[in-house]
């Protein structure tokens, strides 16, 4: 029996405009592995899709190219701004068939069921994960597809151990502790699903890896130190470090030029895509 679903915990990382840039990049870097999640689950052209927790609109607009003109999206997320970029956004590219409701999607009723459900770095800011998939389900059809993406934030490493890039990591897990969530979802989807009342989920991991003379080194740390950035709100809230202590201006640069004397590799956190077929006897429509 799933725990009872409630509201989304704190968003550690928060909806400024740089941040909904940086998801926009995060989006670039996984395209290739969430579409064949998205793809090897089962969505394909003409459906209807479910996008939880749409942020910037890029896990959305990737679903619409996999539907096609034929299929429709609808994203749902609760902050406004988030919203309004999406919807911005959809129009620039002048996607009439991918439309963004402002709401908590475990809350939100829709006219119909869809054919899929689908969300990135989602489960992991529920109070309950299981408790919310439960709910979410219901939004699906019999037979529809459940889809979800996640990562483990303790899994990234370097070797040898470079400093800077271990303690950005080391910050990241603590400041989406202190504010509610959890940072090694990647792990726990396929209780997660068990526990929801659903089948045990398919299951795809993927790392990324990088060696000292790669070219990305550069771009990859102003990302990575972007989101650092984002969560010093949480890190001082908590007593967990100081901006001062930080030097976010050179941080970037430190840890790329650290990371190249250091001739080594940069693997990412394990990513775990994990998906099921709802099934006909309404399991996942309690909660």
């Amino acid at each position: 029996m799933p725990e009872p679903a409630s509201k989304t915990r704190e968003y550690a990382l928060g909806h400024s405009a740089p941040e909904l840039d940086r998801l926009s990049l995060q989006a670039k870097l996984l395209e290739p592995f969430t579409r064949r999640v998205f793809e090897d689950a089962g969505i394909g052209p003409g459906m209807k899709v479910l996008d939880v927790g749409s942020g910037a609109g890029d896990v959305a607009f990737l679903l619409r190219e996999i539907v096609g003109p034929e299929g429709k999206v609808v994203g749902a997320d609760r902050p406004p701004e988030a919203i309004q970029r999406s919807r911005e956004r959809a129009a620039a590219l002048g996607y009439s068939n991918v439309e963004f409701v402002q709401g908590d999607p475990v809350d939100v009723d829709f006219d119909e069921p869809f054919d899929a459900l689908a969300g990135r770095f989602v489960l992991m800011y529920y109070p309950s994960p299981s408790g919310a998939l439960s709910r979410l389900a219901r939004h699906v059809r019999p037979g529809g597809v459940i889809v979800f993406q996640e990562s483990d934030n303790t899994g990234a490493r370097t070797f040898p151990p470079q400093p800077l890039f271990e303690r950005l990591f080391e910050l990241m897990v603590n400041a989406l502790e202190f504010s509610g969530a959890e940072p090694r979802m990647a792990l726990k989807l396929y209780p997660t699903f068990v526990d929801a009342g659903l089948p045990a989920p398919s299951l795809q991991t993927h790392v990324a890896i990088m060696g000292f003379q790669d070219p990305f080194v550069e771009p990859l740390c102003n990302f990575l130190v972007q989101g650092l950035r984002s969560v010093t709100p949480v890190l001082i809230k908590h007593g967990l470090a100081a901006e001062r202590e930080l030097a976010l201006d050179t941080y970037a640069q430190r840890m790329s030029q650290e990371f190249r004397a250091g001739r080594g590799v940069m693997m990412s956190p394990p990513f775990v895509g994990g998906w099921v077929r709802k099934p006909d006897e309404g399991l996942g429509a309690r909660g």
